[in-house]
């Protein structure tokens, strides 16, 4: 039962019995995994802040061939997804819906370097962008591009140009912040890619469309 250690996003937590909770996490080195940790919901916690969702940590785990669940054991806080705007309600759902689509999306132990460096891209952004409406639409495309089922794309043409721009530019070097028609007509036509592949609707995308931009 080696000690595996890596960097990685926390992409979901449930809880288990009274203060275990078991966790999905991404990790750079051995892809997506599932694992337990022992005493994470007591209050005073080894583990605080660090299994919130899309935090990046250096985990370490244990793993057993005969068994379905790791058990961590310890979890380093890198950095958190949350942006230093105070009530940023709009950063609080991205951060749902990105953590949700990565864990419904990949696939147990494959490792992808790109889209580790997605999330990471992505988390970033969310920090420091003025919203977080273009690292969003940003990753949503990258990652439908990654898995392989981007449609032919029929919008209009300031949503293509958008599009063509996340496409050749990295993020970071982005501007603006997709919150008007183009990144609606773009998300809409990515949502029903991401919901098609993954053949049922998004949980967190209901909540999105009410902070949407009315124009």
């Amino acid at each position: 039962m080696p000690l595996r250690t890596s960097e990685a996003f926390i992409l979901r937590t449930y809880p288990l019995k009274e203060t275990d909770r078991i966790v999905s996490f991404f990790t750079r080195d051995f892809g997506k995994k599932r694992g337990v940790a022992r005493a994470a919901r007591r209050p005073k916690s080894k583990f605080g802040a660090s299994l919130e969702p899309l935090t990046q940590v250096r985990i370490q785990f244990f793993e057993r061939e005969s068994r379905d669940l790791c058990s961590i054991d310890h979890c380093e806080l890198l950095a958190s997804p949350l942006s230093a705007r105070t009530n940023d309600l709009l950063n609080s759902v991205a951060i749902s819906l990105i953590a949700e689509v990565a864990d419904r999306m990949l696939p147990e132990a494959e490792v992808s370097d790109a889209t580790y460096r997605l999330l990471a891209a992505a988390t970033t952004a969310l920090r420091t962008a003025p919203t977080a409406w273009l690292p969003l639409t940003y990753y949503l495309y990258w990652m439908v591009r990654l898995g392989g089922f981007l449609p032919i794309l029929s919008i209009t043409p300031e949503a293509e140009s958008l599009a063509q721009s996340i496409a050749t530019s990295p993020l970071p070097t982005l501007q603006g912040d997709a919150a008007g028609a183009a990144g609606r007509e773009l998300r809409r036509v990515l949502r029903a890619a991401l919901e098609d592949h993954l053949e049922g609707a998004l949980r967190s995308w209901p909540i999105l469309l009410t902070l949407e931009p009315a124009n």
